[in-house]
């Protein structure tokens, strides 16, 4: 049986749903990720991770969205196109 994610949740039964954004740091350390996350658990349904954000090497918007699931959050991954063929 597939359990239903938080923002499933929410939508299913109506609600508005909230969610925020996780803007991945410039860099590779998961603390940076970890704080944003701890500040939006239990203030949001889900999180939002950009891609390719102001077109800087970042740390990838799949790593980011693994860490805010091991903080407890639901995440929504994000992903662009741009300079990927770079």
């Amino acid at each position: 049986m597939k359990t239903k994610s938080n923002l499933e949740r929410v939508l299913e039964a109506g609600h508005f749903a909230v969610t925020g954004e996780i803007g991945p740091p410039a860099g590779a350390d998961p603390e940076v990720v970890r704080r944003k996350a701890k500040m939006l658990k239990g203030n949001i349904d889900a999180f939002n991770v950009t891609d390719g954000q102001t077109a800087v090497v970042r740390m990838s918007s799949w790593a980011a969205c693994l860490i805010g699931k091991e903080e407890g959050l639901d995440p929504i991954v994000q992903m662009t196109c741009r300079d990927r063929n770079r």
